[in-house]
């Protein structure tokens, strides 16, 4: 596999530290841990730095070993997400691979599945520190002895180098005879995330090439969620205007808005079970409901946000095929028209975002929905 024995070990740092915040829960010493798993103190403290990747084990003893973290009383959504732990760690030592730039593209477990929140976030724990989404209001331990990590953070040195190597895979893609579109676009996405700006250029060249594509489309296709990841990332860059010509533009037809909403769908976990490419997109919504998905925009309404002008659109498009789901959630209802108010009031938002956001708010209040009054 790539990454394996190439660049060195297998990385365990997002696993091992979600196992040491899973210990943390219970309450339990990494000792006292140690002797409810018949272990010795040294192979959890080995697990929890990462020097021991817990993805060596055996299928059967990491079953075994959650199944007793769970009895143990270890909180369930931590839990839930070691498997994704184990793939971001999987996922970051290819992507840190020292030669990535001629391994197989195809052996690129970035390029296997689409992305989750949960994934991405796990990945970017590791490169940018930043708290996962499903992480952010558990309950934190009281009592560490000395200073302790606050993450699973890479070394200093590792961090630009993820993003560089990001570059040479979606580069590497997009000059093969058959291009990866998976890996191409799930490596602008994260390259997107670059907090210094480095891959903004790098960007603006990868939309150059695909901006033609945006007004080619005439219903949905592989190419669509590539150029979408591209204006995406851009926007996350400092650079909203190829979103907002997208948004525009690249949804002539319902097929493309589908692809959109069962996208996002996707994204947030309204859809549980992976996806190995993206054709699910332009599939018909009847597999989900859309509860998880309206309080995830509603959330980012926000003027300073990157993706407002995208959060607006689907959420245009999810209420226009689900309108009773603001009724049906009443505070987040109330919340959207609070934050509309605001964001109607504010000039951080494209003309077009303007127009659905204002018909947004009419259909609520026509169905007697109103805010709180905190919005202005």
């Amino acid at each position: 596999m790539s990454g394996r024995g190439r660049s060195g070990r297998q990385r365990g740092e997002v696993t091992g530290y979600l196992l040491k915040l899973i210990r943390e829960s219970i309450p339990l010493t990494q000792e006292q841990l140690a002797v409810e798993l018949g272990l010795d103190r040294a192979t959890v403290q080995s697990w929890e730095s990462g020097r021991r990747p817990f993805t060596a084990v055996s299928f059967g003893q990491a079953i075994a070993i959650r199944q007793r973290l769970g009895r143990l009383g270890a909180n369930t959504a931590m839990l839930a997400a070691l498997d994704d732990a184990a793939e971001a760690d999987f996922i970051l030592t290819a992507v840190l691979d020292d030669h990535v730039e001629r391994t197989n593209v195809a052996e690129q477990p970035l390029g296997w599945s689409v992305l989750t929140h949960r994934l991405a976030d796990l990945i970017l724990w590791a490169v940018l520190g930043q708290t996962p989404t499903f992480l952010r209001n558990l309950p934190t331990p009281h009592h560490r002895r000395g200073p302790v990590a606050t993450a699973p953070l890479l070394p200093a040195d590792q961090r630009p180098i993820f993003f560089g190597h990001l570059h040479v895979l979606a580069d590497r893609c997009a000059a093969e005879r058959h291009p990866n579109v998976l890996l191409h676009r799930q490596a602008c996405f994260l390259a997107g995330m670059d907090p210094t700006g480095a891959s903004a250029a790098w960007l603006a060249q990868s939309n150059s090439r695909t901006a033609r594509r945006t007004t080619a489309f005439h219903t949905w296709s592989p190419l669509w969620p590539d150029a979408r990841s591209v204006v995406t990332s851009l926007a996350n860059q400092g650079d909203p205007e190829p979103l907002r010509d997208f948004i525009a533009r690249a949804h002539p037809d319902d097929a493309c808005e589908r692809a959109a909403l069962n996208y996002s769908a996707y994204w947030v976990g309204e859809i549980p079970y992976r996806q190995r490419d993206d054709s699910f997109m332009p599939a018909t919504l009847r597999d989900w409901r859309g509860f998880l998905l309206f309080r995830h925009l509603v959330q980012r309404l926000e003027p300073g946000h990157p993706f407002v002008d995208l959060n607006i659109h689907n959420l245009w498009a999810l209420l226009t095929v689900r309108r009773g789901l603001a009724l049906d959630d009443p505070g987040a209802g109330r919340a959207l028209v609070d934050r509309s108010a605001t964001l109607l009031d504010s000039d951080r938002i494209s003309a077009q975002s303007r127009r659905e956001l204002t018909s947004i708010v009419y259909s609520l209040r026509a169905d007697g929905l109103t805010g709180t009054g905190t919005g202005r």
